[in-house]
Order: structure tokens, then sequence, then C-alpha cells
């Protein structure tokens, strides 16, 4: 048989396979000896094989080095830097932020305040307070990855100034990410081989997800008939439902990607400029957001479920939610199982419950909770933070 790269790939000989053919070549030189694992010979023999099995596991490692399905790591960062791409770094959460104090005194920028749970922000911008001595700012996380800033959380101010008196976040922060894994990496590079096309739907969506930095979520909807839709849109035009992202940013990829003579819709209107310099408007929508409650039940056996499971249970499933449901995406309540067997020992059984709104700061009454799906229109997008799971463990 042959062995190495061949036309199905690379081979590699087992062990066996590479012991039984040095016997044979070791018995044609020397006679019908004893190669047996006893023997002197067969001693040497094996770590003769095991070194050799060793180097065709190298090699192996060496050739699907070069491919993105079959790398990891650094190797994996070279293979898709042939399309292109980098592995993404982890980005900074940030929060608006209304701060008080003396009427007319500035906050200056880079002013510190920080969480209920220590972690600490920055202001990007100085905020000047109005008479009533209240200003609005924004505040960047100090330490990069999924930092959260639930609402009304950022309240410590870090940095005391002489007549800056409080801080506050009205609303939920804009999540940052940790570093991209492998598998956020490899599926990327999947998405990517449509970015070379222009003008279909595929090609948008990619577009807009890898050359459009902070961008989570695209949903394309076309109208391809020459009547206008149920939803307002022209005939042969389409809309683009987008989560994260700049405004101007996105509509400046739309500009370049979209079919000529194609009309984009949607709620958001924003000027581009063509290359010589005349003014366009390209729209596209923002995807309203549908706040999933989670209702979790663990039943334990045995020696039970380490400590602090509860919380990681609730992060785990956040952190499910957020990668594989975007824009138009169904909530599957069956899906929520995975990231809690798959991260947390000693279960013997689990219960799920969901329910969905779209006001944020009111909890869902218990009897609307089911073991369903919720359902997500196609302009929409769900929204997941761990203060709206709650697990019982029992």
């Amino acid at each position: 048989m042959d062995y190495g790269v061949t036309k199905q790939g690379f081979k590699r000989p087992s062990f066996n396979e590479i012991r039984e053919e040095t016997i044979n070549r070791v018995r044609e030189i020397m006679g019908p000896i004893n190669t047996g694992p006893e023997s002197l010979i067969g001693q040497q023999i094996n770590a003769q094989v095991e070194r050799e099995s060793l180097i065709w596991e190298a090699m192996e490692a060496i050739y699907l080095s070069q491919y993105p399905e079959s790398s990891a790591g650094r190797s994996l960062e070279g293979a898709v830097q042939l399309m292109g791409l980098s592995r993404r770094g982890a980005t900074r959460s940030f929060v608006s932020v209304v701060l008080k104090g003396d009427p007319g005194m500035v906050v200056p920028e880079e002013s510190e305040a920080s969480t209920v749970d220590g972690d600490v922000f920055s202001l990007i911008e100085d905020v000047l307070l109005d008479g009533e001595g209240v200003g609005e700012g924004q505040m960047r996380a100090l330490r990069a990855g999924a930092v959260l800033a639930l609402a009304g959380t950022l309240v410590n101010i870090e940095t005391p100034i002489s007549g800056w008196d409080s801080v506050e976040n009205p609303d939920d922060g804009e999540v940052g990410r940790e570093i991209e894994s492998d598998p956020e990496l490899r599926q990327r590079w999947q998405e990517s081989l449509q970015v070379w096309g222009s003008g279909t739907v595929p090609a948008i969506r990619a577009r807009l997800l890898q050359s459009v930095d902070g961008v989570t979520s695209v949903k394309i909807i076309e109208n391809r008939s020459s009547e206008v839709d149920a939803d307002g849109r022209a005939p042969h035009s389409f809309e683009a439902i987008v989560s994260g992202g700049a405004d101007q940013e996105i509509a400046e990829m739309l500009w370049d990607v979209k079919p000529a003579g194609i009309e984009t819709h949607g709620i958001n209107e924003v000027v581009v400029e063509d290359s010589e310099g005349e003014p366009h408007i390209i729209c596209f929508s923002r995807a309203s957001l549908v706040y999933v409650w989670v209702k979790v039940e663990v039943e334990e056996y045995g020696l039970g479920v380490p400590i602090g499971a509860a919380e990681l249970i609730k992060e785990k499933i956040v952190e499910y939610g957020l990668e594989n449901f975007g824009v138009g995406d169904k909530v599957l309540y069956q899906a929520l199982f995975t990231p809690v067997y798959a991260n947390v020992s000693g279960i013997k059984s689990v219960s799920v419950r969901l329910a969905g709104n779209y006001l944020p700061e009111v909890t869902p009454p218990d009897e609307v909770f089911i073991a369903g799906n919720i359902e997500v229109a196609s302009n929409e997008a769900s929204a997941w933070t761990v203060d709206r799971v709650e697990v019982a463990i029992i």
C-alpha cells in the first residue's frame, strides 16, 4: 500500500503495519529469528518502530496544518491568511452613561467608573454637565473581552473629581467579545468563501460579517417581484437587517457590494459618496430585540454538581445563545440543553423553559414560560444576558 501524500490525501501507516513490515525485512536478512516482545531483537524492533511511527504522525500533522478544516492555533491562522483573514482579537465593551454633578463642570476624558462586579470603564470623551448638572457620554471597558455592564450596575466612581457626584448606565452596555476561537475562525473562513462574489445574497451577507467591524448577525431579504411586497419593499430591492457595527460603515459596504440598479430598503437611511463624490442614500434596518428569559432546573445525582455550577450554566447558556441565534433565527429550547450538559458534571436531568418579550426590564410571569421555542420574526434578533437566566439546582 502507498503511504505519504496520495491522491486520497495523506496516508499514514499504523504502528502494527510498520512493525510487521520491519519484522519481515529483518527476517529477510537474518532468517527465521525470534522477534517476540521478550526477545532482544523484538525490543530493538519496537523501539525503532515507535520512533518511525512518531515521525509519520509528525508528517501527517504538517500536511493537515495546511488546511483550515484540519489545522489549529497558529497553523490555522496561517492557513486562513490565503483568504486575507486573520484571527480577530478581543474587543472592549461600551456603555452609555449619565453623569451628575455641579452644573457647568466638565468630567474629563479617561475618568473611570466601575460596576458592582468590579469591572472598570473609562470615559471616551469629555462630558459637559448642563445647567441641571446632568451630562451624557460613553464609557469603554479597560479590559478587553465580554465585560458585562447591565443596566444600573455601573455606579461606582473610581476617579474622584470635585463636583462629579454620580454615574449610572440606564441601559445594558454593548458587550465586547473574547479573542476569536479556532471554531469561530474556521467558520468565518467558510463564510468568507462567499466574500469574493458580489451582488448575491450570500456575498452581501458575508461582506458585512467579514469586513465591517462589530457586525455580529445579518439577514438579507429580497423582493424579486415587480410589485411592492407585503413589508413595503420596492420591486427588485433588498433589505439588510443588521446587528452590531457602525451605520456609516455598513452603508458604505452595502454601496460597494450591491448590484447596480438595485435599491436598498430599510428604516435607517445613510448618505454615502461614490467614486465621483456624488451622494447616494443607502437604506438598511436594525433588528428589533426579543429579550429571552430562561428558567433552568437541574436535578443532581451522585456527588452533585460542582460549586458555582449555577453561575457557570447561566454564562454558558448566554454564550451559546449569542453564538447560535442570529437575526431571524427561532430560539430552539432543546438546543439549550447542550451548554448545560457539556459544561457541568453530576447532572441527572435538566428542564428548560423559555419566555420572550420586548421589555428588558419586565420579567414575564411564571405561567408564560414554556418548554418550547421562541418565535423570532425575520427583522428581529434574540437578546441574551445572564440576569435573565434563572437556575435552580435540586
